[in-house]
Formats: structure tokens, sequence, C-alpha cells
């Protein structure tokens, strides 16, 4: 009896092991192209959604459709950042406050550090990424599929991509807080953050 528990037990831990290497490997996936040169999201209650959002009529499109404004300033006080769980905060378009981007395969994000704040090792499974430093000093990397680390600096100014589905990160090693504009190859490239994948998988075959 006491052999069939441990051959359980010891299957169980295999699945688990198993299934987290699978979650930690990377995912790729893409945006299909455009069917035409534009696309204003229509983000009405009644509207369908369809591997993103219906269009609009194109006759309904206006200049406010392919303009965004929502990253002059950042969404929260510089002490409210620094009370934020990881000292930073991020500010994303999507469909719904930038229609124009939508079928465009893009997202941009607005990302505020304060002194010490991170964004934690986290991947984006349908899109690569490219960091510019608006200000501050940024230490970010990613780890490759041979799990080697690729790293660096960044000072006002200096850009760095991280490859599609690979685990990165970015922290503010500077004295000042820090801003960066993110671009990602995707509209919907999703956020998956490491640690919760690590932690939380194997459990659901112990429960």
């Amino acid at each position: 009896m006491a052999q069939s528990s441990s051959t359980t037990v010891l299957s169980l831990l295999f699945i688990a092991l198993c299934a987290t290497a699978s979650f930690m490997s990377a995912v790729h996936a893409a945006d299909p192209d455009p069917l035409q040169d534009y696309c204003v999201a229509d983000v009405s209650a009644n509207a369908p959604l369809l591997n993103g959002f219906a269009c609009k009529p194109r006759s309904a499109a206006t200049d406010e459709d392919f303009t965004f404004t929502g990253f002059r300033k950042a969404s929260k006080s510089d002490s409210e950042i620094a009370k934020s769980p990881t000292g930073a905060i991020a500010v994303l378009t999507t469909p719904l406050n930038y229609p124009g981007i939508n079928t465009q395969g893009i997202t941009h994000a607005r990302l505020d550090f304060a002194v010490g704040g991170v964004i934690p090792l986290h991947t984006h499974p349908r899109g690569a990424e490219t960091i510019f430093i608006l200000k501050g000093t940024v230490y970010t990397g990613f780890i490759s599929d041979d799990n080697k680390l690729f790293a660096a600096t960044l000072k006002q100014g200096d850009v760095f991509v991280f490859p599609k589905g690979l685990s990165h990160f970015q922290i503010n090693v500077g004295k000042e807080t820090a801003i960066s504009f993110n671009t990602l190859t995707s509209q919907s490239p999703g956020f998956l953050v490491t640690a919760n994948q690590v932690y939380t998988f194997p459990f659901i075959f112990f429960r």
C-alpha cells in the first residue's frame, strides 16, 4: 500500500514538473495581418467581439480615433506610485481608449517608476516589446530560451528590445523617478507574471 502511495505521489510530481516546464517555455503567437488600411474599433455595448473589435463605419471615423493623449502626464502622483505594490505603474493603450489601433497589431505603454520601483519578471506571449527611456536610469533584461541573461543599464534616450514570449523585467536603479515609453507588437500581447506561473500551477495537482 505504501509503495502504491509513493508511486502516485511521484507520478503527480512528474506531471506537475512537466506542466510547469511547459508553462515556462516560450509561447509564440501573433496578430493576423489587417485586411484593410484601418478598422476603428466599435466599442459600443452591442458590437460583436471576434478576435478583436468590429469596425465602426468608415464614415464615422474621426481624427480623435487616431490620437491618444493619455501619456502626457503620469496617471498617479509620485507618492502614489511609490506606495504601489512594486513601486511602478503602467498605462496601456487598448482599442477601448485608443480605437484607431484596432487591428494594427500594436500596443503602447507609459511606465512610471519610483526610486527602486520594479516591473517583475513576466512575459508577453503574443508580442515583442521595446522600451525607450524618457527619464532616469533603468536596469532591464530578458532571459533567452537557453537560459542566458541579456541585460543593460539604460539612461535617457536608450532603447532595448525584448523578443516575443521571453521573460523580462525592469528596475529603476537611479536616484530619481524614471519614465519609459514601451511598444509591443500585438494589440493583445498578454501579461503573464512568471512567479505566479511557477508557484500557482503545481498546486492544482495537490488540492
